[in-house]
């Protein structure tokens, strides 16, 4: 994220503001340029890096989250020495206005509502503070838990040091250096989950960071290895010399009156949501191969004169992948022979997945960069104005970009989940899905297998509370802290709410890319089972149709192009687990074939040797003898990954996600044959996400897209 620039009176620069764009609209314009994607990879770039230096300007979301997420020999964090005079000016500043008997909010007076309260002793005042403000729950000892993760907890000690950082908060450097030593040795303060309204920041939570600083007897911290610490334990662990702190006047409130956590918290929900985000185009592209969908739903000038930047990037991403795909060029075959095998227009959820994504991504992206400039920001209350040596009373503390932002970003998140869902139930439903089997069910038997039959009601399951999830939790605000909080922000519960919702959303994507494996698989089997049929028909026709029975060329050998035709529109699944049977289609339509060559065979029908419809019997016997043995043994080569032809999928751009499912998790075809359920690949799938080992083959299927659309031809 670039520094702001601030253009002071006499000319000079420092951060912050610019007189050429005073009300930033201009930087937050200049901050969405680029594409989406750009913007993904700039974000795992950032997390993947060794240090964050913090200066309290320019964290991004990667950096907050690379911290949350680092482990014992992870991300250390690093703090500006540029920092250092800022803080200090704004701390003695404190100091002397209490010596001066300068009145100031939370420094001489009482807290919220009871402000009028004044005090000489602002030491004692921060210490009541932390201590009325120590009001969480945290459950220990009970099957419920109500501690916040240590990856938020991590996250909201690094955004609040950035913020403490900029000099505008009454707070010695020592105790930011502090809370970085807890941060590089891995000992983090215990949270309540519960119990803050992010309105006057989120006062609850971030009172135990300053428990622990100060070693109140009631606070607790986890060490690297996830064991229970004392104050006096953790300072000793982190190194932190010179005992607990006595808190000056005002540094309590700078501890505390601050948006950190439920920013700290956005910023985790918002690495994840742009990637899956990108990897919901990726999957609707996949979606669209195997469904052996029109590719022109992707073409450019449709996006392109709908204007929407969010759309426009959503379809180029599919245009590019099924690009050059070998399941778009089989497909395309396909509708070529038999243009009304299936319908003119895929139906929306695949037609319209670019028009459905891309307001999903221009919402997120806007989430994202309000949840940067947040956590850049100076959050607290008063701020101390050095320069013209004043506290100001304002109310930067009001979490309303965090609440905003993530109720949006929830509700963008249910509905890339509805789109996978309709996107699931047309995959797996036998009557959409182009010929793949009901469920899709691989078994020789299919009275046996049932496939993702339990994958789908679970996908109603998640689907559905996804959708409960996407109401807002802004509306549901209560006037608080007698009636001075009367509006708030709930930043840190919409946050907490939208984590849920990427946490379900990654169930879905792991179960649908599980099933879109499967369906490459089946397509992969569907070829060449296909292919031996075709083999199979065309060596009994020429065994039995060449010849007549005293070796002269007999009339049933026209039959054999208009079997074979037969074959090629024939879905393969529709009749393989038992190919010969006469309520099957397959056999149905080649005896109808003969049917239709003897009705113009005229006269010759009448004799025996140059009769048509008398070749039925023996080609259908001779079909019997051959085709279930070749159909079986070619599933078997097929199980022994011995295929005679290759999988379509190694010359796809999608080829990636599949390669890392099936070589690097060690999933496989699904059958109602093996032991191995849809739950335990969909466990792995899910492991490995939140692991963060999905992202390089995400963005390896997009690693040739050059960030435009295909030129119009």
């Amino acid at each position: 994220m670039e520094p702001m620039q601030i253009c002071n009176k006499n000319g000079t620069k420092s951060p912050g503001f610019c007189t050429g764009d005073p009300l930033n609209w201009g930087m937050m314009a200049e901050s969405l340029k680029g594409s989406h994607l750009d913007g993904v990879k700039r974000m795992v770039d950032e997390y993947r890096k060794s240090e964050v230096f913090l200066g309290g300007e320019t964290l991004t979301i990667a950096q907050v989250t690379a911290i949350a997420n680092s482990g014992t020999n992870g991300v250390r964090v690093e703090l500006s020495e540029r920092a250092l005079p800022a803080v200090k000016a704004s701390s003695d500043w404190v100091m002397e206005s209490m010596k001066n008997g300068t009145d100031s909010y939370g420094i001489t007076t009482g807290f919220g509502a009871t402000s009028h309260r004044r005090t000489k002793d602002g030491g004692a005042l921060q210490k009541e503070l932390i201590r009325f403000l120590n009001a969480g729950i945290f459950g220990h000892g009970t099957e419920s838990c109500h501690t916040l993760s240590n990856s938020a907890a991590r996250a909201a000690m690094l955004v609040r040091v950035n913020t403490l950082l900029q000099g505008y908060s009454g707070i010695r450097f020592e105790i930011l250096e502090a809370i970085t030593k807890l941060l590089n040795h891995h000992v983090t303060p215990c949270l309540p989950l519960r119990g803050t309204i992010t309105s006057s920041g989120d006062l609850v939570p971030l009172s135990y960071i300053a428990g622990l600083l100060t070693g109140r007897p009631n606070s607790k911290a986890v060490g690297p290895n996830g064991e229970a610490l004392d104050p006096t334990q953790a300072f000793s662990l982190a190194g932190i010399d010179g005992g607990f702190f006595e808190l000056q006047p005002k540094e309590g409130l700078a501890l505390v009156n601050g948006t950190a956590v439920g920013s700290a918290m956005a910023s985790l929900v918002l690495f994840e949501t742009n990637i899956l985000t990108v990897l919901s185009e990726i999957l609707s592209a996949i979606f669209a191969e195997v469904m052996q969908g029109k590719p022109e739903f992707t073409d450019h000038l449709t996006h392109k004169l709908k204007h929407h930047p969010g759309q426009i990037e959503a379809a180029a991403i599919m245009e590019h992948i099924l690009d050059g795909s070998s399941y778009v060029k089989a497909a395309q075959k396909l509708h070529e022979i038999d243009p009304l095998q299936k319908p003119k227009q895929d139906r929306y959820a695949l037609r319209t997945s670019p028009q459905w994504l891309g307001p999903q991504i221009e919402v997120i992206r806007a989430a994202t960069k309000m949840i940067e400039r947040e956590i850049n920001s100076v959050n607290d209350n008063p701020l101390i104005d050095v320069s013209r040596s004043k506290a100001l009373h304002g109310g930067n503390f009001q979490g309303t970009p965090i609440g905003v932002s993530m109720d949006n970003t929830r509700l963008a998140i249910a509905s890339i989940g509805k789109l996978m869902f309709a996107q699931f139930s047309e995959l797996v439903n036998d009557y959409y899905n182009n010929g793949l089997p009901s469920n899709l069910s691989a078994s020789r038997d299919p009275s046996l297998d049932y496939g993702f039959k339990g994958a789908e009601i679970a996908m109603a399951s998640y689907c559905s509370e996804l959708q409960f999830l996407a109401n807002p939790v802004t509306n549901h605000v209560q006037s608080a802290e007698q009636h001075n909080q009367d509006v708030n922000s709930l930043g840190l519960i919409s946050a907490r709410k939208t984590a849920e919702a990427v946490d379900i959303l990654k169930l879905m994507s792991s179960t649908f890319i599980i099933a879109l494996c499967q369906a490459i698989d089946l397509r992969h089997l569907e070829e060449n089972l296909k292919n031996v049929v075709k083999n199979t028909v065309c060596l009994a026709a020429k065994r039995v149709l060449m010849v007549g029975s005293n070796g002269e060329l007999h009339p049933s050998r026209f039959c054999e192009r208009d079997l074979l035709k037969i074959v090629d529109r024939e879905h393969v699944f529709a009749y393989i687990d038992d190919p010969c049977s006469a309520t099957y289609p397959l056999m149905q339509k080649l005896r109808q074939v003969f049917v239709d060559h003897a009705l113009l065979n005229g006269e010759r029908e009448k004799n025996s040797s140059t009769s048509i419809f008398q070749k039925i019997g023996a080609f259908e016997e001779e079909l019997k003898t051959l085709l279930p043995k070749d159909v079986e043994n070619a599933r078997i080569e097929f199980e022994n990954g011995n295929p005679a032809i290759p999988n379509q999928i190694k010359e796809c751009r999608s080829y990636p996600i599949y390669k890392f499912v099936r070589e690097e998790l060690g999933t496989g075809l699904l059958t109602g044959e093996k032991v191995r359920s849809s739950g335990e690949d969909c466990d792995k799938v899910f492991s490995a996400m939140c692991e963060g080992k999905l992202i390089d083959p995400i963005l390896d299927c997009l690693k040739e897209w050059n960030g435009a659309p295909l030129p119009l031809h």
